[in-house]
């Protein structure tokens, strides 16, 4: 008995002997302590009716089994994919245990494209507890409509003159986006622009269809929450390029989509005339000041204090590109445009704990592709959504999580927003 002991202490010290030395000073591993999602709507039906998308196209254009504006069946299923995905990720980094139903909160926008998308997250989210989705009880959300909600001022003027600014006169924009406008236009009618005018003529195939080469440009002063008056080929391009990529998203079968003509490819191009009218209405630099601050102080809040691990905000393509038009942010993902905004993405603003003690910020973002979108794939780890760490000037560090410490972020926010 004697000798099993002695042999059994003789390999324990061996075991130890090989083992490495464990230093007292070894810092713990860099764990996630909080997320902020600030994600647009999921797929909604077009805004205008078919009727009127059907004037720019030579097919008729296909139609929503829900009212303008809302979000389709389609889109509510997608959001769960998104919201099913989120679960698993930050479960695995331990954010989101199960039975927790305070560790996620979901605050939307008042429409019910964001209402009903923040439900669907929240069902997925925090599978077995109460799908609460929190709105304000006001006719407007300071977060998402801070000047019609008093919690901004904006001067037309002054914000006239800035987009004026960026895009010279309206005029000179439309000739710097032609190609845009035109190969959008050969998508829509299948022919080129001369041959498209001839055949606009009375008696012509596209008779009584309207071109987007023949709108007329102007830039003016709006009135009241319609600010900005800005009307050109290419403003009146970006809402027919969106309610294509909502049909197609939402599940339309190809041969009603324009005759056949439209794929993945077509429709990446036929963002271009979108991204360029939201840059110009929503990133212009005064703009984005008036219309993100309040938004940006409540996430430097939410990364900072307390409350739940994961918060999640429901707004719209709007909301997410005045921060970044504020914050001065950019993203590609394949498939879309430079900053392009689809259904469903999502802004993601991670609180990271370093090995070092630091408290980091990490960006990042995240979008289904087209493919998922409209097949409603789940999303995995191994099939995950497509994703882009976002760079954020004046705080972020070199190197691949492009690190931007917490204070410094909070800052930045301080900076962009003093004033407005």
């Amino acid at each position: 008995m004697r000798k099993r002991i002695l042999r059994g202490l003789a390999a324990a010290t061996l075991l130890l002997a090989l083992a490495p030395p464990v230093r007292a000073d070894a810092a713990p591993a860099e764990r996630l302590e909080r997320v902020v999602i600030l994600t647009r709507h999921g797929i909604r039906a077009a805004m205008s009716t078919p009727e009127q998308l059907g004037q720019w196209s030579a097919e008729p254009w296909p139609g929503f089994t829900v009212p303008a504006g809302h979000l389709t069946e389609h889109g509510f299923r997608a959001a769960s994919l998104f919201g099913a995905y989120y679960r698993e990720h930050y479960r695995a980094l331990r954010l989101l245990p199960a039975g927790d139903c305070a560790a996620a909160r979901v605050h939307a926008n008042l429409p019910q494209r964001t209402v009903e998308t923040g439900r669907a997250l929240v069902q997925e989210l925090l599978p077995g507890c109460p799908a609460l989705v929190d709105t304000v009880t006001t006719k407007a959300d300071p977060l998402f409509d801070p000047v019609p909600a008093g919690a901004s001022r904006l001067d037309p003027d002054l914000a006239l003159a800035a987009v004026r600014g960026r895009i010279g006169n309206a005029a000179a924009w439309t000739a710097a986006h032609r190609a845009d406008v035109e190969a959008l236009q050969r998508l829509l009618l299948g022919c080129d622009p001369a041959e498209c005018r001839a055949l606009a003529q009375p008696g012509g195939r596209l008779a009584g269809r309207k071109l987007l080469t023949e709108v007329p440009s102007s830039l003016a002063r709006g009135q009241g929450e319609d600010w900005l008056a800005l009307q050109s080929p290419l403003a009146t391009a970006s809402g027919i390029s969106e309610s294509l990529l909502m049909a197609y998203a939402d599940g339309a079968p190809l041969a009603s989509l324009l005759g056949g003509r439209v794929d993945e490819a077509a429709l990446t191009q036929s963002g271009a005339p979108h991204a360029a009218d939201m840059d110009a209405r929503l990133r212009t630099p005064y703009v984005a000041q008036v219309g993100a601050s309040p938004l940006a102080r409540r996430l430097v809040d939410l990364l900072s204090g307390g409350g739940p691990a994961v918060s999640v905000l429901v707004g719209h393509d709007g909301t997410i590109l005045l921060l970044a038009g504020l914050l001065r942010l950019d993203w590609v993902l394949p498939g879309y445009q430079p900053d392009q905004v689809p259904p469903g993405s999502a802004l993601v603003l991670e609180r990271w704990r370093r090995a070092d003690g630091q408290a980091v910020v990490r960006a990042r973002f995240t979008a289904q592709s087209l493919k998922q979108l409209r097949d409603l794939m789940p999303l995995t780890e191994d099939r995950p959504p497509l994703s882009a760490p976002v760079f954020i000037p004046g705080c972020s560090q070199a190197g691949q999580t492009m690190d931007c410490p917490l204070d410094r972020f909070r800052h930045i926010v301080e900076d962009a927003t003093r004033g407005a």
